[in-house]
């Protein structure tokens, strides 16, 4: 057994060489590299028995590789596999350990919904799983399936974290490397929801670098490895942190759970207090509406409004600004670019404008280049001409009453985002390159004479 590693990296490597990358895209399939695939084994705890395993989405076999393993090849495992490409090597793996395990080649979720619905779940004592993660329509099976057990996602990887939480006795040890979105945002707050009533938390993973979980594969993604523990009370929860994949220099901390999620929030944003960040109690101030601001992505959605967007400004245009006006702290209007740079004022497209003032804005994705995930903007007033602006829905715009904000206050408020402590903590529930506008939102911000005092003190 010990000498199955080596084997099982080439063999992941060559199953995945000759299949179609768009195809992997859209299935969200991605193997486990053999040092995260042990790293996740060693977080089960061994009893000395011989568990129930189960292994969603099992590709050719890494995770229950790894665990069998741990466990000295103890253990039955039952390996979800629907891609048929992967279940000869998959049947290969599971040989190689003793006891009778079984691989079954169908759809992990419409499975285990069957199971659920007839009351015949199997209780495993362990899952573990790496799913697959793509987006899923309102209306698609799967989405469709999960409400029949409660489960209301709108993604691959959290329909299948649910089943195996769903499959499991209580007790049970769920160990899963899944994206980080579900952490925060509006999407998954039913999910989150759901989870806090079925699991308790027990160690969350990260990884510094947000494209190193699956740099075999060049995949962009911030990931996270997550203990679960089935039907528990929630207690104290480790958080540990490395640079990538191969999990050389981890550091951790046992923090409580309210430094991870904080106490009453009605969305249940999860926070990952890693060493280095700022204060596991936030940030001072109060949420951004109660101090008299408020924040809304951009109105303008091109595509909505093609016929009535210009390359070129004209007499009976405005300007319209896209995240690609922005570089380097400066604003570059009107800029040579693909995108457009005016939109036409008429009865269709006035009530998407606002009206021309001083505005701090900021990008709602950022790239994998820049290194604060915050960056803030200030739009001066009369920077750019016009008595209206168009603002395009990549960009998150700060105003007071739907206007411009004060130059000293939107000075202030600008240096307040672009600061070190404002992105460090939005790093701490942000699971994802998206700045929206609800994240911003639950800030907390200084006053806003203190807003002031900095503008005028960064002027």
């Amino acid at each position: 057994m010990d000498d199955l590693a080596p084997d099982l990296d080439l063999r992941r490597i060559a199953a995945t060489a000759g299949m179609d990358r768009a195809h992997r895209s859209t299935f969200g399939q991605f193997f486990t590299s053999t040092p995260i695939a042990d790293y996740m084994a060693s977080l089960v705890v061994d009893d000395g028995g011989s568990p129930a395993i189960l292994d969603p989405g099992a590709g050719i076999g890494m995770l229950s590789a790894s665990l069998l393993t741990r466990l000295h090849g103890r253990g039955v495992v039952t390996a979800y596999e629907l891609e048929h490409r992967f279940i000869p090597g998959l049947e290969r793996t599971l040989s190689g350990f003793p006891g009778t395990h079984q691989v079954m080649h169908r759809d992990f979720i419409e499975q285990a919904v069957r199971l659920i619905a007839a009351n015949d779940r199997p209780r495993y004592d362990v899952a573990i799983l790496n799913p697959p993660y793509n987006k899923i329509p309102t209306g698609s099976t799967h989405r469709t399936l999960v409400r029949k057990i409660g489960v209301e996602t709108s993604n691959l990887y959290t329909c299948f974290l649910a089943c195996a939480i769903a499959l499991c006795r209580k007790g049970a040890q769920v160990v899963a490397i899944i994206p980080r979105s579900w952490m925060n945002g509006p999407y998954f707050k039913p999910f989150r929801y759901w989870l806090f009533e079925h699991a308790a938390i027990a160690h969350i993973h990260i990884f510094k670098s947000r494209d190193k979980a699956f740099g075999d594969d060049a995949v962009l993604q911030e990931n996270v490895i997550i203990k679960l523990i089935v039907g528990a009370a929630q207690g104290d929860v480790k958080i540990s942190a490395s640079h990538d994949q191969t999990l050389t220099d981890i550091s951790q901390r046992l923090v409580p759970f309210s430094a991870v999620v904080t106490p009453n929030d009605e969305e249940c944003f999860i926070h990952v207090p890693t060493l280095g960040t700022a204060s596991t109690t936030g940030l001072p101030g109060k949420p951004l509406r109660e101090i008299g601001l408020d924040i809304c992505t951009g109105p303008v959605v091109d595509f909505r409004l093609k016929s009535h967007l210009l390359q070129e400004p004209s007499d009976n245009s405005v300007p319209l600004l896209y995240a690609t006006h922005f570089s380097k702290g400066q604003i570059e209007w009107p800029k040579a670019q693909r995108k457009p740079n005016a939109i036409m004022v008429n009865a269709e497209t006035r009530s998407w404008l606002m009206p021309n003032g001083c505005y701090v804005l900021l990008k709602r994705f950022t790239s994998k280049e820049e290194k604060r995930r915050v960056v803030a903007y200030v739009l001066q007033e009369g920077e750019l001409p016009g008595a209206l602006i168009g603002f395009e829905n990549h960009l998150n715009v700060m105003h007071q009453d739907k206007h411009g904000l004060e130059p000293d206050l939107a000075k202030g408020m600008a240096a307040y985002l672009n600061s070190k402590a404002v992105d460090d903590y939005f790093r701490t529930f942000s699971g994802h390159t998206q700045v929206n506008a609800t994240d911003l939102r639950r800030l907390r911000y200084p006053s806003l004479e203190q807003l002031r005092k900095m503008g005028r003190e960064n002027a």
